[in-house]
């Protein structure tokens, strides 16, 4: 049989009491064990312990801690369980004490990966101009299920997709502006769109939406471009430098009958 020798605070860990044990063989061992923990079970110095009362002591004394360090990383945010996980064992906490705290804080409702990703999925939905699908992979990053992050284009209806993927392409189209033809615009920024998680159907809608500006955009790059190209092909003369300056354009994707429309008013040989 063991038997409580001796309980003092644990001035090291806050809540915590160091229980010393005696068993019958002369053997002695020191518990710590959460303040919870040492007023549920009633232990007291004297108290004789069962065999399967102590092994039930070594068993949560070993995972409070990693518990208790769960719960503080949880206190600055919600975490999913993997996350979790590899937090507790970069704490370099053994298997068994990560499996006790993650089994608890799950049965306490404190880790729960469903409440998790829609807590997730709401607050980039109201903080960013992420699209579902980039939230949907982040979500994969963090550990939860492909089943779990897919609750990312569910909770994020169409007509906010679109609000934000406006917002987003806003900030966007300085990136092509006054240097890419209507179609490489175009193009750039569809790109940008599906990486930032937007389908295509919603990058093409709002895309269309800015049709005006791609098209002035176009004409404004095409002389931006056109002067580069003639200043590029300067020692070329004639037909020679009029096809270098049209195919320079026509590769950086401008139509033909624009370029075209705009050498005829410069150069008189075409």
């Amino acid at each position: 049989m063991t038997v409580i020798t001796r309980i003092r605070t644990n001035e090291k860990e806050r809540g915590f009491f160091v229980v010393d044990l005696a068993s019958d063989d002369g053997q002695k061992q020191s518990l710590d064990v959460h303040e919870d923990v040492l007023v549920r079970e009633e232990l007291r110095k004297g108290l004789e312990l069962s065999p399967q009362k102590l092994k039930r002591l070594l068993h949560e004394a070993s995972g409070i801690l990693a518990y208790n360090a769960g719960v503080r990383y949880l206190s600055y945010r919600m975490h999913s369980v993997s996350e979790m996980k590899r937090y507790l064992q970069k704490k370099e906490f053994g298997t068994q004490q990560v499996t006790y705290a993650i089994d608890r804080l799950k049965h306490e409702n404190l880790l729960d990966d469903e409440v998790f990703a829609d807590s997730f999925i709401r607050t980039r939905i109201r903080t960013s101009t992420k699209g579902p699908q980039l939230i949907y992979r982040e979500l994969l990053q963090s550990g939860v299920s492909q089943l779990i992050a897919s609750r990312a284009d569910r909770l994020f209806p169409v007509e906010e997709q679109l609000e934000h993927a406006r917002r987003y392409l806003a900030k966007q189209t300085s990136s092509v502006k006054n240097k890419k033809s209507m179609m490489e615009g175009r193009l750039v920024l569809a790109r940008r769109l599906m990486q930032h998680g937007y389908s295509r159907e919603i990058s093409d809608q709002v895309l269309e939406e800015i049709t005006d500006f791609l098209e002035e955009n176009e004409r404004n790059a095409l002389t931006a471009q056109a002067e580069k190209a003639m200043k590029k092909y300067k020692k070329f003369s004639g037909r020679d430098f009029t096809l270098k300056v049209k195919n320079y354009l026509y590769q950086k994707g401008f139509p033909l009958d624009s370029i075209n429309a705009f050498l005829s008013e410069r150069i008189n040989d075409i």
